[in-house]
């Protein structure tokens, strides 16, 4: 476990992080709503533009405030070691007794292959509910259109 929290990684400034990426979020919003809104409802309309490019301009200095806390703050933060990308399946490749059980390259070769089932199932399916092979769709009101069935009948041969 001790291993675990021990990757490079400064929690309190990670969760600072957090918190300034939801800052960012919610100023980013703002902008977007002051943009969605325009300008208010102002007697005059130089005094609706005024209100609105203060506003925009408030929003935007906010956000490159916010933005700047977050870049601060990442530098923090620290970077993860490369030792163990994948956790505890990177750890198989670390196997001294890989070449007797090549259990890693197996588990990434299983791994591509269900991506690649996944795939061609999808396109199966799209291609599928493209074409109509339903029987019943294809014969409304030709039922009573039947002919009835012809029975057999024996045929003589000449000897």
């Amino acid at each position: 476990m001790a291993d675990v929290m021990n990757v490079g990684v400064n929690l309190e400034a990670f969760s600072q992080a957090i918190n300034a990426i939801q800052a960012l979020r919610s100023s980013v919003t703002r902008v977007f709503d002051s943009l969605k809104d325009g300008m208010k409802n102002k007697e005059t309309l130089e005094g609706r533009e005024k209100a609105f490019i203060s506003d925009f301009q408030d929003n935007l200095q906010a956000v490159n405030r916010d933005l700047t806390e977050l870049e601060r703050l990442s530098n923090l933060v620290g970077r993860p070691s490369e030792s163990h990308p994948l956790h505890n399946s990177g750890l198989l490749s670390l196997d001294p007794v890989q070449d007797k059980t090549p259990l890693y390259s197996q588990l990434l070769q299983a791994y591509k292959w269900s991506n690649k089932l996944q795939y061609h199932a999808g396109l199966a399916s799209s291609l599928l509910n493209q074409q109509s092979l339903k029987r019943s769709a294809n014969q409304i009101g030709a039922s009573a259109k039947r002919r009835p069935k012809v029975q057999p009948s024996t045929l003589v041969l000449p000897i």
